[in-house]
């Protein structure tokens, strides 16, 4: 099995998203090199300054333009690959209006019912890196996944953190942002703090939401390389969305070009795992392809 597979990735990172390395066609060289037929470069969508004034997680407004131009620049000069001009969005409670605004979908007024303006990015992936909107703390922003906030933890309960990221997650994907690909949906764990609880009520309701909105959810191999130490989505939580109908790509969430694709395989071989026997592709012109795992 997978000895000749297509590998595909649709979660990267460059420079540009702060704390990643190397440029736009330092990643696409390594893609090219590594014979991937599918591959997204798939940036932090801007935060606003309060949250990320020097640009240590995300996109400055600035760099946008020459982010989206060199990725395009790479697509030109690498037919022989479909790379997608991604990006990716970090949820938080409230801002919507500030999220259709730097996707540039401008026309997408939530008062009226016209149509949404054209955005620039061809594959948008959703995520939440942090606690938002909790009672009591209306301007709070709690970053879970990173070491630096880890004091956090000690001060809530388990079930908490999860039911409150759970609800911001199928927030997410029922909200008016046109999401493709949900990324490393059970992000939580990432610092060792997986559920002490049984938790498939969460994961029935992620599935559902996920099957609902047609999006796409993708198995990252970044958790074997976190303190974790495994695969996102847990093999309980890939087992409810392939039992709903959700499709699943795989990705690496790679922040360095040395690291694109990393462990495809493990991926793949979980996605079987939990019954799934196709790999779903985002394409540059909008639609799905399906790559069967053999």
């Amino acid at each position: 099995m997978l000895s000749d597979m297509e590998l595909t990735d649709t979660h990267t990172h460059t420079m540009y998203s702060g704390h990643g390395e190397g440029e736009p066609k330092d990643t696409v060289a390594e893609a090219v090199r590594l014979g991937l037929t599918t591959f997204a470069i798939t940036e932090h969508l801007v935060l606003p300054a309060n949250i990320d004034p020097e640009g240590e997680y995300s996109l400055l407004p600035d760099q946008v333009y020459l982010y989206q131009q060199q990725v395009r620049q790479e697509q030109e000069e690498n037919l022989q690959l479909d790379i997608l001009l991604g990006v990716e969005v970090d949820w938080r409670d409230g801002a919507e209006g500030f999220i259709l605004e730097q996707l540039g979908l401008v026309g997408n007024d939530l008062q009226t019912t016209a149509p949404p303006a054209p955005t620039p990015y061809q594959l948008i992936l959703g995520s939440v890196h942090a606690l938002t909107g909790e009672s009591g703390i209306p301007d709070g922003f709690w970053p879970f996944d990173t070491e630096t906030t880890i004091e956090g933890w000690q001060e809530r309960s388990l079930r908490y953190v999860w039911e409150h990221y759970v609800k911001l997650w199928l927030d997410a994907v029922n909200s008016n942002v046109p999401f493709d690909i949900m990324a490393h949906p059970d992000l939580p764990k990432k610092l060792g703090f997986a559920p002490d609880f049984d938790a498939s009520y969460l994961w029935q309701q992620m599935a559902e939401a996920a099957a609902a909105n047609s999006v796409i959810i993708e198995c990252s191999t970044a958790g074997l390389y976190a303190p974790i130490e495994e695969i996102y989505p847990n093999p309980d939580l890939l087992s409810a969305f392939c039992r709903a109908g959700v499709p699943c790509t795989t990705a690496s969430d790679a922040h360095a070009p040395g690291l694109v694709a990393r462990d495809h395989d493990k991926a793949v071989e979980a996605m079987y795992a939990a019954g799934y026997r196709v790999v779903t592709v985002p394409t540059g012109t909008g639609d799905r392809r399906q790559i069967e795992i053999r």
